[in-house]
C-alpha cells in the first residue's frame, strides 16, 4: 500500500503547473463534461496522471481545458447532471486505483 500524493494548487498558479507537470512526464486528465469527454467507463488511465478537477457548479474552466491531455467524464441521465466535486473525486480517484490494481496482478 502507499499513499496517492495530493495537491492543492491557486487557480492563478495551475496554468504553469500544469505545464509544469507536462514537461516532467505526467498525463493530465480534467474531469469535466465536454465536447471531447471519454466516459470514465472507457477511459484507461496512464499510471503518471494528475486528476484535475473543477469547482462546484462551475467545473473546469475552458482556458484550463485546453491544456490538459485528457477529458473523462461520469455519464449521467435525467435532471442533474453532475455529482458533487468530492463526489466525482472519490470515484474517479477508486477507477485510478482499480485499474493500477488490475495491472499490477496481470504483470
Amino acid at each position: 500500500e502507499s499513499w496517492l500524493p495530493l495537491e492543492a494548487v491557486p487557480e492563478a498558479d495551475l496554468p504553469s503547473y500544469i505545464s509544469d507537470l507536462r514537461a516532467r512526464g505526467w498525463s493530465i486528465v480534467a474531469i469535466e463534461q465536454a465536447t471531447r469527454s471519454v466516459p470514465l467507463q472507457s477511459f484507461t488511465f496512464p499510471p503518471k496522471c494528475a486528476l484535475l478537477l473543477g469547482k462546484e457548479r462551475e467545473g473546469v474552466p475552458v482556458e484550463l481545458l485546453n491544456l490538459v491531455d485528457y477529458c473523462v467524464e461520469i455519464p449521467q441521465h435525467g435532471l442533474i447532471r453532475s455529482f458533487n466535486v468530492h463526489v466525482t473525486g472519490a470515484m474517479v480517484l477508486w477507477e485510478y486505483v482499480r485499474q493500477q490494481l488490475k495491472t499490477k496482478i496481470s504483470d
